[in-house]
């Protein structure tokens, strides 16, 4: 099969077998309830946390296409993709809309700022279990909400530390198509604890992160480095075995060049380069493959902010991911990216 890039499900349908003949013939149910309460509960930790890391454009870029980064050059040992990471990717649907207000001014150094995002975050996949004959067709939805404050310090013109209080609501659910007569037999068991199931979460989303901006070789460049600690707990789960903690940090460290263009009609415009390093702890690291990824990306930036508008820019770009299990790359539209 192909590997799930959420979780394993061969796992937990060779489990749902291996449970129903122990309770049936070996008369095992305690302990066969808690191996599989166990891993679903694994299942739907580690589907949140990649939801949260996914969902958050700065950490993982999904655009509108995908491409082969090796076709275009040699990247050496660096793992730019191969043909299971852009299968996962194709297989994904993101959408993120942020909005930011104006910061209001609390001092002569501190600042208070609000932001909201809606993301939407979908997979479909092609599940064979037994036998190639049957595919099971296993689709997935999660859409969060998320709100933050923001307090912002200014040491002097090129340092500015911020402190983020933020929440997030999750909402998930999923369809599973049953083809192969083996998992068909144990629909009753997987069905609304793993399958054809959904469930919901709070989490909360502390930050803290430094930026510098200066200049080298006449260029304007920043600096910034932002650690992110998600917590959260299940909510109006389909099942107890869905209840569960999910604990995911994200350590970011990124390095980007702005590159002032010709104005487009009177506007400013910018091509912007970008590399950045993706540290992981907590339940994302098994989704992702890998405690640490990186991410490159070149884009062109318009301004289109006005008073009555709540974009600010928008653009075009490319984005590359390596080192995990979506590692490739994208063609990405950009929204409300900073100038």
């Amino acid at each position: 099969m192909y590997r799930s890039w959420r979780y394993s499900l061969k796992r937990l349908f060779s489990l749902g077998i291996l449970c129903t003949f122990s309770w049936s013939a070996l008369g095992q149910e305690a302990s066969a309830s808690d191996m599989v309460g166990e891993l679903i509960r694994g299942f739907v930790a580690q589907n949140t946390a990649l939801t949260v890391v996914v969902a958050d454009s700065s950490l993982i870029s999904l655009g509108i296409m995908d491409f082969d980064p090796n076709e275009f050059a040699d990247f050496g040992d660096l793992n730019v993709g191969n043909e299971e990471s852009f299968a996962l990717r194709k297989s994904l649907r993101t959408y993120s809309l942020p909005w930011s207000f104006e910061p209001q001014r609390l001092s002569a150094n501190w600042h208070t700022s609000y932001g909201v995002r809606i993301s939407y975050v979908g997979s479909n996949q092609d599940i064979i279990y037994s036998e190639p004959d049957y595919i099971n067709t296993f689709d997935e939805e999660s859409v969060i909400v998320y709100g933050e404050k923001n307090w912002l310090y200014r040491f002097s013109k090129a340092w500015q530390l911020t402190f983020s209080m933020s929440a997030q609501y999750l909402y998930y659910r999923n369809h599973f198509d049953y083809q192969d007569p083996a998992l068909l037999a144990l629909r009753g068991f997987f069905d609304g604890q793993l399958l054809n199931t959904s469930y919901q979460l709070w989490l909360v989303d502390p930050a803290v992160s430094a930026v510098y901006r200066g200049k080298l070789l006449g260029r304007r460049f920043d600096y910034k480095i932002q650690y992110r600690h998600a917590l959260g707990h299940t909510i109006n789960t389909d099942s107890r075995y869905q209840r569960t903690e999910v604990e995911t940090g994200r350590l970011s460290n990124t390095l980007t060049f702005h590159f002032d263009t010709p104005e487009v009609y009177g506007r400013n415009t910018q091509v912007r380069a970008l590399m950045r390093r993706i540290d992981l702890t907590g339940d994302a690291i098994e989704p992702m493959g890998t405690s640490h990824y990186y991410q490159f990306g070149l884009g062109w930036l318009l301004d289109i902010r006005s008073q009555d508008s709540w974009l600010d820019s928008i653009g075009i770009g490319v984005s590359v991911n390596a080192g995990s299990n979506l590692s490739g790359g994208s063609v990405v539209l950009l929204f409300n990216e900073e100038l």
